[in-house]
């Protein structure tokens, strides 16, 4: 079985990926600041696989805790962001620290440590709030 780090793994996305990676056999690695996931989510999924699941609090800023999170693993879910169309305009430096440099570390060390597959997770913020469906 593979090895896979999942950023944002204690969100509602992440949490989800992270169990069924776990339920498929995997070894899951977390790496999450606890900003806007929660201790709950994780809590929820430790019985799939206690012994596969490694949880990381850590930031995506922070280029070494990325480097040490990424070491090793097959793959990345990067679900972590900083959501919220108003926060990002009432304060957009950690909106973009968080999702544009934060994600650039991610890309940085898997491209410097080999991972070969990452799976970046978008969201419906970017088409701002657009009346008509679908967006």
């Amino acid at each position: 079985m593979a090895t896979y780090l999942v950023t944002g793994g204690a969100g509602f996305i992440g949490s989800h990926i992270s169990e069924r990676l776990l339920s498929d056999g995997h070894e899951v690695r977390i790496l999450d600041d606890f900003s806007t996931g929660r201790d709950s989510n994780i809590d929820a999924i430790r019985g799939v696989g206690e012994n596969r699941l490694t949880v990381i609090r850590g930031d995506i800023t922070d280029a070494g805790t990325v480097n040490e999170a990424v070491n090793g693993v097959d793959g990345v879910f990067h679900e972590a962001a900083l959501g919220s169309v108003p926060r990002s305009v009432a304060d957009p430096g950690p909106t973009h620290d968080v999702n544009t440099t934060g994600t650039l570390n991610i890309l940085v060390a898997c491209r410097d440590l080999g991972v070969q597959r990452v799976l970046f997770a978008g969201s419906s913020s970017v088409f701002g709030a657009l009346a008509e469906l679908p967006k």
